[in-house]
Order: structure tokens, then sequence, then C-alpha cells
């Protein structure tokens, strides 16, 4: 029946996008994207290759069903095939994982070296009344006020490397938000997951001395209590911002200290449009030292409580755009508790209107030995046609 509904779906959208969109008394609209993208990954750049490529379609779709009812839904199409399928029988399954209350992802068909996945990340109902917004369904939550790493943000953790994904991940929930004021705002979230784990939370926002000043407090994954705050301003004509947040946990809430994480970022824009940008991460619960590993790094569950794998990171980033066109980006990030080094250049040039032309690196290494994990170059090409 899932798969069933799932193709329904698609069938709709497609329809939907070939009728006429000149009509100007709609009340609804299609848009999205459609990317190609390459892949080459090697530990040492004499030895063996792997090449992968993805096909992904992106549909969006929005109905103003009344004044104050609005339907969004979002969905993500993509082929996989190359020598990762071919390799890791286990690539399908990972792929096909949902985290959500409903399950909205379907591995439409798998071969030998490839396979179709389709996922709904976004399915909400949107309803404003004077100065309340109510939204149920798959939405994203963004609490975070920091660049890299967010740990306020309780509902859609993400990952500063899947570069790929813009739009970020959703979450199954309930959110009432209020405005009391333009620049102030009440919101409250009630999030559950596959395993029925609930994510009950409450943040209140404000601006005071020209800052976004945020507090949060709730049950984190039903399993943590939770407070924290963010801030988020301007400092010495550059931006300066952060996020703290403190887990407690439920089992022996008396006598345990719980756990922190924080993050502390400032970006600095000069006149000739070079940007600077640093960001520090403390997380309690990351290792004090260890070895670094590649595959642990990038498959591991992302949350507010492993946004890293050690106790500190460091980040640094550079951009210019050469002309209004093309933009160049160089990110570095450091791990001192397992010694590791990120160094991730990137390209992206306009080809022309709605057509997008770009290229990354992403180069891991560390003192572990490369064949066990503790080096690595991925390199990417990407066209993007948006419509």
């Amino acid at each position: 029946m899932k798969k069933q509904v799932t193709l329904l779906l698609l069938i709709f959208t497609l329809t939907v996008q070939a009728q006429d969109y000149s009509a100007k008394s709609r009340n609804w609209t299609l848009n999205g994207y459609v990317k190609y993208m390459q892949t080459i990954s090697f530990q040492h750049i004499d030895e063996h290759w792997m090449t992968d490529n993805l096909l992904h379609n992106r549909l969006i779709f929005n109905w103003n069903i009344t004044g104050n009812l609005t339907f969004n839904t979002q969905m993500r199409n993509r082929i996989f095939y190359g020598e990762t399928v071919s390799n890791f029988p286990e690539y399908p399954d990972i792929i096909n994982n949902d985290n959500g209350l409903m399950n909205l992802t379907l591995n439409i068909f798998e071969g030998k070296s490839v396979f179709m996945n389709t996922a709904f990340d976004r399915l909400y109902l949107d309803f404003n009344i004077e100065k309340f917004q109510i939204t149920a369904g798959r939405q994203r939550i963004n609490w975070g006020q920091s660049f890299v790493w967010n740990p306020n943000d309780l509902f859609n953790s993400y990952s500063f490397f899947d570069f790929d994904y813009e739009e970020k991940s959703g979450s199954d929930a309930v959110r009432v938000q209020f405005y009391p004021s333009y620049s102030s705002k009440l919101d409250m979230v009630l999030k559950v997951d596959k395993d029925n784990n609930i994510t009950a939370a409450a943040l209140y926002r404000f601006n005071k001395w020209s800052y976004d000043i945020q507090f949060l407090g709730g049950y984190y994954n039903g399993s943590d209590v939770v407070i924290g705050a963010g801030f988020s301003g301007s400092l010495f004509k550059g931006g300066l911002s952060g996020e703290i947040s403190f887990f407690y946990p439920q089992e022996n809430f008396a006598d345990t200290s719980g756990n922190v994480v924080a993050s502390l970022g400032y970006n600095y824009t000069f006149s000739n449009s070079l940007m600077l940008q640093f960001e520090a991460l403390y997380n309690g619960y990351g290792t004090a030292s260890g070895d670094f590993n590649i595959k642990e790094f990038y498959f591991m569950q992302l949350t507010p409580q492993t946004l890293s794998l050690t106790r500190f990171s460091f980040f640094g980033q550079v951009s210019y755009p050469f002309t209004p066109l093309f933009t160049g980006t160089l990110s570095v990030m450091y791990n001192p508790n397992d010694n590791s080094l990120y160094a991730g250049p990137s390209l992206s040039y306009s080809l022309v209107e709605n057509l997008e032309l770009s290229a990354y690196g992403q180069y891991f290494t560390s003192n572990t030995p490369a064949d066990e994990g503790g080096k690595g170059v991925f390199l990417y090409w990407r066209i993007k046609w948006s419509f």
C-alpha cells in the first residue's frame, strides 16, 4: 500500500507539472530542479579510484487552499549507480532509512549496480491566524544560529559535508508559533520519530541590543531534559553567533551533571566581498582521544549530541566571488582530539539563468592509516537546472 501511495503521488505531481503554467488564476505552484553529480573517491592517488553517479530530481508543490491554510509537499527522486552500489550491498538500505514517524521513503527498484529512491522530506499543512502559526506534518524546524554546528537544533541536525542536500531533512511534528511582536517569537514543537521517541521543546526568541537572543527548554529524544540558549548579531562590523545546550539524562537526573554542547562562530565580509568565517565546537559527548575513521564519520546518526566524534573541533572558511557568476570557497576543519584534518575547496559558476555548474573537493587525513579509514579524497562535479 505504501508503494502504491508513493507512486500515485509521483504520478500526481508529474501530471500537475504538465499542466498550463500560464493560468493566472491558479492557487498552487510547482517547481524544483534536476541535478547530475559524479563522484570520484580514492585513498591513494596512484591506487584504485571509485566512480559513482547520482541523478537527482526535486519537486516542490505548494497549494494555497485558503488565505490562511497552505499545503506543501516536497519529494526527492534519486537514481544511484556506480561502484559504491556494486561493492556495498547495504548501501540501498542506508539510503532507504526513514527516521520519521511516517515512513515516506521507498526504494522504487534495485539492481546490481543501480537503485532508485523516492523520499518525501516535506508534507505538511500550515495554518495562520492573527499572531499564531500552526504547522502539522513533515517540516523543517531550524532553531540553529551558527553556521556549521547547531547544538540548539533539536529537530533537524544536519551534516556540513552533505553539501548536495541544501534543503536539509524534515521532522514529523506539530509546531505552534506565536508572535507577540515583530521582533519576538514563542515556538513550541512536539516531534515523534519512528521508534516513538518524543522530543518536546519550547523556544523564546527576541531582539535586544541589536542581537537575536533565544532560550529553549524541553525533553529530548525520550531520554534527556535539555535547556539551552543562542544568539546572533554583529561585532566589529562582522557577524557573531553562538549556541549552547545542556543535556541531562532523565534517569538519575538528581545525581548526574549532564553534558554540554556549545558552538561559537564569527564571520567578516570585506569591502571587496571576500568573506572569512570561523567556528569552534565543544561536544561533551565526543571522545578526548581516538582514531579517525571516514566510514564512521560519514554514516553516523547525526543529532545535537553527535555533531562531532571528538571533544573539540575548529572550522575556518574563505569565500570570494571572482565575478557575479563565479564563486570560489575553501573550508578547513581540524579535530585535535584525533588529529584529523579536512580541507574542502569548491567552485560554482552560473552558466545561464537557472543552470549552474559546480565542483567540490573533500580531503580527509589523520594519523590513522589509510587502509583503516584514516584518509580519503572525494572529488565531485555537478550540473543543476532549476525550474
